[in-house]
């Protein structure tokens, strides 16, 4: 297993990335506050006031899945996550704008 960092050309952390035998996980905090959550997306945690939704499609090669928190003041994008075999250097980017779009 191989973790790291991904910097931007600003020194800035936007991405974790696990590596094992050839499949990646690749994720980046989003942080992008919504009106309401999407459509489509599945509740897996009711935790007092709050609320997770995650919302799962294909992706490329693979699958990603966004992250939501619901609280009283509000609904934020917080996450977004890729599974599958592309290069993780391909996958950030369209990672980012696949996130861009959802918010």
């Amino acid at each position: 297993m191989h973790i790291r960092t991904f910097i931007d050309e600003r020194g800035e952390p936007i991405a974790r990335i696990v590596s094992e035998n050839g499949t990646h996980v690749v994720s980046v905090d989003v942080f992008k506050e919504l009106e309401k959550p999407p459509e489509g997306a599945e509740v897996l945690e009711i935790a007092g006031r709050y609320k997770v939704y995650v919302k799962r499609r294909p992706f490329l090669n693979g699958q990603c899945e966004f992250v939501y928190f619901q609280f009283p003041q509000g609904v934020q994008l917080v996450n977004a996550k890729y599974v599958g075999p592309d290069d993780p250097d391909v996958v950030i980017p369209e990672l980012l704008k696949a996130a861009e779009e959802e918010a």
